[in-house]
């Protein structure tokens, strides 16, 4: 799943189930704002509009009822999607949740699969397909050079696999610096691909190696190494969109004249 610009907002009073909910969350976007109370997350919509927010419903000074009452009725801009984060009610009565105004619900502990249930049902507009999405980032690097635009992928798919190998036994043999440089390295190419889900994750890593969090590192490491595997079982149908979207252009541009 590639999701771009994607902000997201998290409301609990428990520090660990705020900071396990935003690690889960760090697989798809960086932009995670926290609350210790309904107040706290009050404040905040009010300055900016998110894409998901999660409300643990049992908070102190505002609880998660309480919290979209308040925003069902007095925020101006568009509802975002709001989804309840609870520990007591059976998910055969999140029905209970969703007449109290929520759009949806997750039951603590809060298991991966649900998380991806819940975004990829309420961030549709941000999901986008992924050779489409791809060949739009290459495209818009190359000023729609098709063959400049080969070059470049043919390059990423030769020298990335060596690296992310190189990484591995760094991480492995805990070798921090060099393991850093090389995630380091990566962010840089993601960020030159322009490929923004693949930079999220490089740059996550990045931070976890600078903070010496080898445990955390070496899971976010095996993210990034699967998603590139993802990445290159479509390498085929890359390149056919890739000159599919070529051959458009030109089209386009001879009908122009």
């Amino acid at each position: 799943m590639n999701l771009t610009a994607l902000s997201i907002l998290i409301a609990d009073d428990n520090e660990m189930n705020r900071w396990l909910l935003a690690e889960q969350m760090h697989y798809w976007s960086e932009d995670i704002s926290l609350a210790r109370d309904g107040q706290e997350a009050w404040e905040l919509l009010q300055k900016k509009r998110y894409s998901l927010v999660f409300i643990d419903v049992n908070m102190p000074v505002m609880n998660g009822y309480e919290l979209i009452r308040k925003i069902k009725s007095e925020l101006t801009e568009p509802v975002v999607p709001m989804i309840a984060v609870t520990a007591h009610v059976q998910s055969q009565d999140r029905h209970l949740l969703i007449a109290e105004g929520f759009n949806d619900c997750l039951i603590k502990p809060i298991v991966l699969a649900d998380l991806q249930r819940v975004v990829a049902k309420w961030c549709m507009p941000f999901v986008v397909d992924n050779s489409d999405y791809y060949a739009d980032k290459l495209l818009e690097k190359v000023e729609h050079n098709r063959e400049l635009g080969r070059i470049f992928l043919q390059k990423l798919f030769a020298e990335t696999p060596d690296q992310l190998a190189s990484l591995e036994r760094a991480l492995q043999n805990q070798q921090i610096r060099p393991a850093w440089e090389i995630a380091h390295k990566l962010h840089g190419t993601f960020c030159f691909y322009g490929f923004a889900d693949f930079r999220t994750l490089a740059k996550r890593l990045e931070q976890l190696l600078w903070e010496a969090d080898l445990a955390s590192a070496m899971r976010q490491f095996k993210k990034l190494a699967a998603k590139f595997s993802d990445l290159q079982n479509m390498q085929t149908s890359l390149l056919q969109r890739l000159n599919t979207e070529m051959e458009r252009a030109t089209d386009l541009g001879f009908r122009q004249k």
